[in-house]
This record gives structure tokens, sequence and C-alpha cells, in this order.
């Protein structure tokens, strides 16, 4: 079996990617690759974040995502706004309800699959 990060980055480009604004009509990546996508580039922090909450709400992942990663953001000025975020531009924030969907599964599964 393949590790959970490896596991959660095919998902990603399984799921999240192919319905991505970003993708291009060849199937590739405006933005530059994977190492220019922010979900992508950054699926370790936000796999801490979702194994960090057990929640059936949305909101305390989506706070933590502002304190940890919008926080380290050079788009995120000083106050908290961010321009990207605001005007739908941010893929991670964008896709972040499913990432921690998706993340939530394969965290179940890998829980799942461990001997006794």
């Amino acid at each position: 079996m393949k590790p959970l990060q490896e596991r959660v980055k095919d998902r990603i480009r399984d799921t999240i990617c192919r319905a991505c604004i970003y993708r291009t009509a060849e199937g590739g990546c405006s933005l530059g690759g994977e190492e220019n996508c922010a979900i992508l580039d950054r699926v370790d922090k936000v796999m801490e974040i979702v194994r960090s909450i057990r929640s059936p709400t949305i909101d305390p992942y989506v706070d933590r995502l502002r304190d940890v990663m919008c926080a380290e953001c050079r788009m995120q000025d000083e106050r908290g706004r961010c321009k990207m975020r605001q005007h739908g531009d941010c893929a991670l924030d964008d896709y972040f309800v499913l990432l921690v969907e998706l993340v939530e599964q394969e965290l179940d599964a890998e829980w799942l699959t461990r001997p006794a």
C-alpha cells in the first residue's frame, strides 16, 4: 500500500484537479504544475490540520486553515484579508471542503487497515 501522503495526492489529482478552474483544456495545470499548486504543494500541512481536528462541521477546519496556512501566505495582508480568497482565486480555499473530506476518508481507511 502507498504511503498516506501519496494516496492523498493521487486522490487530489483524480478528483480536485479534474474539477479545478486552473485545469487547461489539455488536462494540465495553468499554474505551472504541481509545485505551484496551493493544494498539492501544501498537502502535508493540510493533512496536519485535518488530523488535529474531528468535527461534523467545516468551521473548525477553516479557522485552523486561516490561522496556520493563510497567515503564512504572502497574499494575505496584516488584517487577514486576502484578495485571492475574496475573488475566488485561491484553489486551496475554493476546494478546502472537498480536501478535508478526502483526507478524512484516507485517514479513516488507514486506521481501518492497521494491524490489530
